[in-house]
């Protein structure tokens, strides 16, 4: 099924209204290296150091600069198959590597001693979060963390000052990364039933995969609703997790208590938030969360303070430090009042 359910989505991407649903600049490039690199090298350690997978939406780290290259990268990247080319760049991997250990066990160490890191571990639960070769995380009391879950789950606390989580249902993301916030919330927040999950191609095939590593048939994927002309809720109260690809959207037919997206609208081009926006009102959404990053480049993203405008102007914004306050990072929320 995960082979059949990639390449459903790689065909009927091409036949969808590209200006709405296909990614944008900023990502075209980065999602036709994933899909590459997916085909060939599968997604078991995609939060490694050897596959290019999740560049900029997952957790992984970039070792060999050929895994980040498309079709014209890889055939100059080809050169470095040459014998004695080959040998000097494999000593450079070898150097390389050394930095990347290095760093990744300082980044465990900062983790480990953070105050405000232990105070998460005793308020929130972290189950299962170092899954597919997670290489960013501490062990403490032995168990191992994702470090990238600590991060997602201090944004979650701050969102926690505005939002009851615990008194919501369905929930809605767009642009979920590989997954792993709505992992969190749904360990966390377990009346949460039914949910909403939004990414484009192949994104949304890692992000599926990752979630029915975690929930199995409680997922329900593109091949579910492919033929489908309408996509809703079952009347129940089991665990729906229904991962679509963009233009699937159009056929949704649902209530939502809250809506969440986490630095990929800045991303988007206007008109494309603009759509989703259209949407996300459709859905009688009743509580609205978004967060950004700070050290944008306007080039490629949007400034994070102009995503009010897309709601009317009606979200409270405020700009906080990140978990570890020494990196001097800031992050913006943007919450429904």
């Amino acid at each position: 099924m995960p082979k059949n359910l990639l390449q459903k989505l790689i065909n009927d991407e091409k036949k969808i209204n590209k200006k709405l649903y296909t990614a944008g600049s900023y990502w075209d490039y980065k999602n036709s290296k994933a899909a590459h690199q997916i085909i060939k090298k599968g997604i078991k350690n995609f939060r490694g150091v050897n596959v290019g997978i999740g560049s900029s939406f997952a957790d992984s780290v970039v070792l060999d600069i050929r895994n980040e290259l498309n079709t014209f990268g890889r055939i100059a990247g080809s050169l470095f198959s040459l014998p004695f080319l080959k040998k000097i760049f494999n000593k450079q991997l070898i150097v390389t590597n050394r930095h990347i250990q290095q760093n990744l066990k300082n980044l465990s160490i900062v983790y480990q001693n953070n105050t405000d890191v232990l105070s998460l571990l005793k308020k929130y639960k972290f189950e299962n979060t170092t899954d597919f070769g997670c290489i960013k995380k501490m062990n403490l009391e032995n168990k191992e963390y994702s470090i990238h879950y600590l991060n997602m789950a201090d944004r979650i606390d701050q969102l926690s000052n505005k939002f009851d989580f615990k008194m919501i249902n369905s929930f809605f993301e767009i642009g979920g990364g590989f997954g792993s916030n709505i992992h969190f919330m749904l360990t966390n927040f377990p009346q949460i039933r039914k949910i909403i999950y939004l990414d484009i191609v192949p994104n949304i095939y890692i992000g599926t995969e990752y979630l029915r590593h975690h929930y199995g048939k409680n997922v329900k994927d593109y091949l579910n609703y492919s033929n489908e002309k309408r996509i809703s809720f079952s009347k129940d109260n089991n665990l729906e997790i229904i991962c679509i690809p963009p233009w699937e959207i159009e056929k949704l037919d649902v209530e939502i208590d809250h809506f969440h997206n986490a630095a990929s609208f800045v991303e988007m081009p206007e008109h494309v938030i603009k759509n989703y926006c259209k949407y996300i009102k459709k859905f009688n959404t009743k509580h609205i969360s978004l967060v950004s990053y700070d050290k944008y480049n306007l080039e490629t993203t949007l400034k994070p303070e102009l995503l009010n405008s897309f709601f009317d102007n009606s979200l409270n914004v405020e700009w906080k430090d990140v978990l570890i306050k020494d990196y001097k990072r800031k992050y913006i929320y943007l919450t429904s009042r």
